[in-house]
């Protein structure tokens, strides 16, 4: 399926040769039948079957199959300089142009212009036609206009189009044209099915008991009947209720096709030329996109950061400011690199072209590529590290440009970093593959970190342990959650990140703490002489044991809870706390009396240890705490196990 697309000056009868190839009169306005001049975009097919199989046969190519060449869509385009930005609205989509020039004028100012625009979007290649011969009288005109039709063609992408004159008015010539259309259509690769179906609106209109339609070129992938679709960039959603192709109604378009799409679950006042429809989750409006951009050579001043423009996308036209990355401006014959802040939002994806026009005096200035639709921040101008990556998204290998989508956005899915990428399906996992073959990515628990920056986090860790460690040296170590909280990152990454660290020796991780490998608590001799004095104080009063308040009280609260994290100390509660030797020896005879009598109470305790109530009553609650005992009445039982 192909869609050609007409451009030339006004009234050097593009139109008319499309009514004289196709039966269709593509004006469809009554005012443009008034003015007989086209205004704004029209829609017409041709059948070029016969002659592709023609010339399929003496070129010894495949003869084309299907509908590849029997249902040839053609939008037909203002040539008048006033209604330029219509036409911008219709060439967005086309796969060859067919370019008029009028015999008895030659190149004109619209053709320039019309020339300049088919260069920018690098339409793969056309066919010129040289209309009105019959007006021509002079023998050598015809070959003086020829000459310079191509000598204005030359350097760009119809420098090796055939010039074939024609008179829609006689016929003469269209048999020839028709010929070399179908040839040029044949070399001109389809439009591949990505499964990435989306349309940009150019027409929108409804009718009595269908509602609302919209048309448009269908790129990348099918769409069908019952399928649910969302329009862009206001993000509603719609159903499809049918589809047409030149009037003839199918279940399932195929991407290249000219398409009208019935949609229900919208209104025709809640669409608008430009919008895009697309489907579930692949495209998405923005304000803000990267681009390469090539200011022409015929402009009459550089482009300059900050300027007001009219941004041509598909089939939207948005009004934008420029941002221009890299240098102070972008001279005339220049490329360079922009950032595009749009005043409303568009949708697009990475790789659509588009035309940059001054609002006034209307005049066309460039046209690009975008490289990433959603950068999600204004950049540095002259930040040496954007520069580099729009390098990469201008020339990067698929791999490369994975791994700029991914180092955007990680930790991502490998799903997320294919659609941000723009590539399609096969080639991004091949390339996924690529990366991973040569360990540039790092994977875990269906996620994925580039290798760069997983290495920058594993040593923003490893130094946020450090940091832990010198800020409370008698900290065992700082916990897992607030190590991911300092991290900002999920769970699953923190515990793929400790795990290799762990393996590689670089910290130790038990439990919820985590410390560097090989750290250890000391303390200063003055610590040490105030820690053997207490320890003294334990040894003497036995079950009477001190505070824990007197303990913190003789150390300092950093050396008691060094101490308890140590294991050197055992509290029971807020109040109190014994040497871990002790505690574990009076727990042993705590559990001996009872497996012998079976029960205690804390009035029997203290009379056994000699101790008061206080100390009792802790430890009868602790055991309980420890699911060793449990109250019955005034009294402790052992639990069975």
């Amino acid at each position: 399926m192909y869609v050609i697309g007409t451009a030339g000056h006004v009234d050097h009868g593009k139109s008319t040769l499309v009514e004289a190839l196709t039966g269709i009169d593509p004006d469809r306005l009554a005012e443009e039948k008034a003015r007989e001049m086209t205004i704004d975009l029209g829609f017409a097919w041709l059948d070029l079957l016969a002659e592709g199989v023609a010339v399929a046969a003496e070129s010894g190519l495949p003869a084309p199959a299907g509908t590849e060449l029997s249902e040839v869509g053609v939008v037909d385009v203002p040539g008048h300089r006033d209604f330029i930005e219509n036409m911008l609205a219709g060439v967005g989509g086309i796969d060859l142009a067919l370019f008029v020039v009028a015999a008895d004028e030659g190149v004109m100012p619209q053709t320039a212009e019309h020339l300049a625009i088919l260069d920018l979007l690098e339409v793969s290649g056309g066919v010129i036609a040289l209309t009105k011969t019959d007006l021509v009288t002079e023998p050598d005109w015809l070959e003086l206009v020829t000459l310079d039709v191509s000598e204005a063609m030359s350097g760009t992408v119809l420098a090796n189009a055939p010039i074939v004159p024609v008179s829609a008015r006689t016929g003469a010539g269209l048999p020839a044209l028709r010929r070399a259309l179908a040839q040029q259509l044949l070399a001109t690769p389809a439009r591949p099915d990505t499964g990435r179906p989306r349309l940009s609106i150019d027409r929108v209109f409804s009718l009595p008991g269908f509602g609302t339609i919209v048309t448009g070129t269908l790129v990348g992938g099918s769409l069908r009947v019952g399928d649910a679709v969302e329009i862009h960039p206001a993000g509603l959603k719609a159903r499809i209720r049918g589809l047409q192709t030149h009037r003839t109604r199918l279940d399932t378009a195929r991407p290249g096709s000219r398409v009208a799409i019935n949609l229900t679950g919208v209104n025709k006042e809640e669409l608008q030329r430009g919008d895009v429809v697309a489907a579930p989750g692949l495209v998405r409006g923005t304000l803000l996109l990267d681009a390469v951009y090539r200011h022409l050579p015929e402009a009459d001043a550089p482009l300059k950061h900050n300027s007001d423009v009219k941004l041509f996308l598909g089939a939207a036209e948005v009004l934008a400011r420029t941002r221009i990355l890299g240098a102070a401006q972008i001279a005339p014959g220049e490329t360079g690199w922009l950032q595009l802040a749009l005043r409303q939002p568009a949708a697009t994806v990475r790789g659509d072209r588009f035309i940059l026009r001054r609002p006034s005096p209307g005049a066309t200035l460039g046209g690009g590529q975008v490289l990433d639709p959603h950068p999600g921040r204004r950049h540095r101008r002259f930040r040496p590290e954007v520069l580099a990556r729009l390098q990469t998204l201008s020339q990067g290998t698929p791999a490369d440009l994975l791994l700029q989508a991914l180092s955007r956005m990680e930790p991502s899915t490998p799903a997320g970093v294919f659609k941000q990428s723009g590539l399609e399906k096969d080639a991004a996992s091949a390339a996924w593959q690529e990366l991973i073959d040569t360990q540039q990515v790092v994977l875990f628990e269906q996620q994925a970190m580039s290798r760069a920056g997983w290495e920058r986090l594993r040593q923003r860790m490893l130094a946020l342990v450090h940091e832990y460690h010198a800020q409370y040296p008698l900290r065992p170590g700082i916990s897992r959650e607030e190590l991911r909280s300092r991290l900002q990152i999920p769970s699953p990454l923190l515990n793929a990140l400790l795990s290799q660290c762990q393996a590689t020796g670089d910290i130790d991780n038990s439990g919820s703490l985590v410390c560097a490998a090989g750290f250890a608590i000391s303390f200063t001799p003055a610590q040490e002489a105030a820690i053997a004095r207490l320890m003294a104080q334990f040894a003497q009063a036995g079950i009477n044991s001190p505070s824990v308040k007197e303990c913190k009280n003789a150390l300092g609260e950093d050396v008691y809870y060094a101490l308890v994290s140590l294991g050197q100390l055992q509290p029971l509660r807020e109040d109190v706390v014994y040497t871990t030797p002790f505690y574990r020896e009076l727990q042993a005879q705590l559990l001996a009396h009872l497996a012998a009598h079976g029960r205690i109470n804390a009035a029997e305790m203290r009379d056994m240890f000699q101790t008061s109530r206080k100390y009792a009553i802790a430890w009868l609650e602790h055991l309980d705490e420890l699911r060793l005992t449990r109250r019955v009445g005034d009294d402790r039982e052992l639990i069975e196990r």
